[in-house]
């Protein structure tokens, strides 16, 4: 699993504390560069340093973004996202990436070689419209994305046919709704992991929406 989110709170959400961040690999860098041993390239440097970020957890590794180098600026963090996640995957079975909300991961190319593209919305048409604009950027820089889904998010029940009949005119495919659930809500506010909740409305919806894009793609 790759947070790529700077505010980082993936590993907190499943109750894994990440003891290093990428965005500490580049300060390392620039401290440790002018010692380095004969023969070492910044390039071994940091793939030492990715095996160091990694935080390994009962079933899944956990690899962090963090904060980027200056304000507002996460360029090369989004190129090392990129590279480290070219390297990781031939290990890997599965890599799931958590982006930031908005378009920049996108349009940065930190996500390529995707086999699921899953965009989420809400009931705000905000949402849809910022989901339009991902698809746009899809097609223009011409990522190699096998499939692109669209999961909406804590709709009112009342709103849902509304939500599910306006997404219905989005080029990609609607794949479910995830409930909003006091019992995530609730083990959030607690502090606890939601890798510890055994049984819930949200979790049931998330496991039918796995189980479609699992299925879809056990025969390809």
């Amino acid at each position: 699993m790759i947070d790529a989110d700077p505010d980082a709170n993936l590993g907190k959400m499943l109750g894994v504390k990440a003891e290093r961040h990428i965005s500490s690999l580049r300060e390392d860098l620039l401290r440790d560069i002018k010692n380095f041993p004969a023969g070492m390239t910044k390039a071994a440097y940091m793939e030492a340093g990715l095996q160091e970020a990694i935080t390994e957890s009962k079933g899944f590794d956990l690899l962090t973004m963090g904060r980027g180098e200056g304000p507002g600026c996460y360029c090369y963090l989004n190129s090392l996202i990129r590279k480290f996640s070219d390297d990781l995957a031939p290990s890997y079975s599965w890599i799931v990436m958590d982006n930031e909300a908005g378009l920049e991961h996108i349009s940065r190319r930190t996500t390529r070689n995707i086999d699921v593209l899953i965009v989420v919305v809400t009931e705000n048409p905000l949402s849809f419209d910022t989901a339009k604009n991902i698809e746009a950027i899809t097609r223009e820089i011409k990522n190699d994305i096998r499939h692109k889904c669209i999961v909406s998010n804590m709709v009112r029940p009342e709103k849902l046919d509304i939500v599910k009949n306006r997404l219905s005119e989005h080029p990609f495919e609607y794949v479910g709704n995830v409930s909003r659930d006091t019992v995530i809500e609730d083990a959030v506010f607690n502090g606890e992991s939601l890798l510890d909740i055994a049984e819930s409305p949200a979790i049931k919806d998330i496991s039918e929406i796995m189980s479609h894009i699992g299925g879809y793609y056990a025969a390809t």
